[in-house]
């Protein structure tokens, strides 16, 4: 039997058995106490049933009958007080800021955050659910907001700083331990391409052959002896132009040989670390002078777009590296998070401070927000219908009203008897 229909079959089985009991006793079929006693009851029952039919039908929908109609449809009619009380009822009973204040400070909520997010299933979710957020503002990197934001940081932190001492040291530090040499490699494999190349073999004839004219035009015996050297060969700008470009070829190449020994290279290094020397021990110029320098290129730097390529550049990496798939680097991350939440977890101290902090911000945000709770519901009920909030409440109440029209007719069926019983074979009245 289904509960929806268990109020109405429980009052047609009164009917039914009702109907059956007066026809016994109309056509004199039985008579007796027992047949008065069951009829009586069964009145009682169709009575009890069909009242509690009323009641409950009355709450949802309104009854065509005179005079008492206005009082059916109950629900609707009274949907203002019925929200008032159950926004009141919410509101100051069931979530009180007194209770909801006693259950807050009642309970941890530090821990039972940690270990949700130890557990694997949930980093999963949290990973997931947060990876396009932090994929999309780690694509506005280089935005033109945050480039603008970076370098407006940046340019005062640039000026006013003593570059000198710092770099003094690195130079030092950098001649002492020989680091300069690999770029002296790369330097001096450039200058011997460039010194051998054609290019640099016709710009020496022709400074020679510049210098050979002047000396012809300085005096008229200076005139004689350069072109008896032209006329006997002796001086000849293609062969001198050659010679120098050898010279130079192997200077470079002696260098490259041993560095550390050659002459030249000594002498540079022992200039750079007086330079250096100088910018350590506080010579004013020479800190200045780096200083000024130091302000200027790292302005240039900023001017030419170092700082949008960098951060371009690092968006790719990361997107790359973090958000495309599962690497070294994101085991790396989670290991290095979850070994900070067992640390935390671990920590009773810490738990305590942050159960403190949490506790706080909530406590302040139901002093703060408390009375929304109630304009909730109070919303929530106004956007439904009057169709939709009685079949709202009938679902919910429907299978328990069933039984109050259940036992209307059960209990009004026992006292019938009850009371034709006293009359019988008590007060032998009937």
């Amino acid at each position: 039997m289904k509960k929806n229909k268990l109020g109405n079959r429980s009052l047609a089985i009164a009917v039914i058995c009702m109907v059956g009991c007066l026809t016994l006793k109309y056509f004199n079929v039985y008579q007796g106490d027992w047949l008065e006693i069951l009829l009586a009851g069964f009145e009682a029952a169709v009575v009890g049933g069909v009242a509690d039919w009323f009641a409950v039908r009355a709450l949802f929908q309104e009854i065509p009958i005179p005079v008492v109609r206005k009082h059916t449809n109950i629900i609707v009619k009274s949907r203002e007080k019925l929200s008032a009380g159950i926004v009141d009822l919410v509101n100051n009973e069931w979530l009180s800021k007194d209770m909801i204040r006693d259950k807050v400070s009642a309970m941890s909520l530090a821990k039972p955050i940690v270990d949700y997010l130890l557990e694997g299933h949930n980093q999963e979710t949290i990973r997931k659910t947060l990876k396009p957020e932090l994929e999309a503002l780690v694509l506005k990197l280089d935005h033109e907001d945050v480039v603008n934001t970076l370098e407006g940081i940046i340019r005062p932190a640039v000026k006013g700083n003593n570059l000198a001492e710092p770099l003094g040291n690195l130079l030092k530090q950098t001649i002492d331990q020989k680091d300069h040499y690999g770029i002296l490699m790369v330097f001096l494999d450039v200058l011997r391409d460039k010194v051998s190349s054609e290019s640099t073999y016709q710009f020496l004839v022709t400074e020679v052959q510049v210098l050979v004219n002047k000396q012809k035009e300085g005096s008229q015996i200076k005139g004689w002896l350069v072109g008896a050297g032209q006329f006997l060969g002796a001086i000849k700008p293609q062969r001198i132009a050659e010679g120098i470009q050898e010279q130079l070829v192997q200077l470079i190449d002696d260098i490259k040989t041993d560095p550390e020994e050659h002459k030249i290279i000594i002498a540079l290094d022992a200039q750079l670390c007086d330079y250096a020397t100088r910018l350590t021990n506080g010579d004013e110029k020479a800190q200045a002078d780096v200083n000024q320098f130091g302000e200027h290129f790292l302005e240039r730097l900023i001017d030419s777009g170092i700082v949008k390529q960098s951060l371009t550049r690092l968006k790719v990496m990361v997107k790359a590296h973090l958000f495309e798939n599962e690497n070294e680097y994101t085991e790396l991350i989670r290991d290095k998070v979850n070994t900070m939440l067992l640390s935390f977890q671990n920590d009773d101290s810490k738990i305590k401070q942050t159960d403190l902090w949490l506790k706080s911000t909530l406590l302040q945000l139901i002093d703060t927000h408390h009375h929304k709770i109630g304009e909730l519901v109070g919303e929530s009920l106004q956007k439904l219908s009057n169709v939709e909030l009685v079949k709202q409440i009938e679902s919910k109440v429907g299978e328990d009203l069933q039984y109050i029209r259940l036992n209307g007719a059960i209990v009004g069926g026992i006292v019938g008897m009850l009371i034709m019983i006293i009359k019988i074979f008590v007060l032998r009245i009937h």
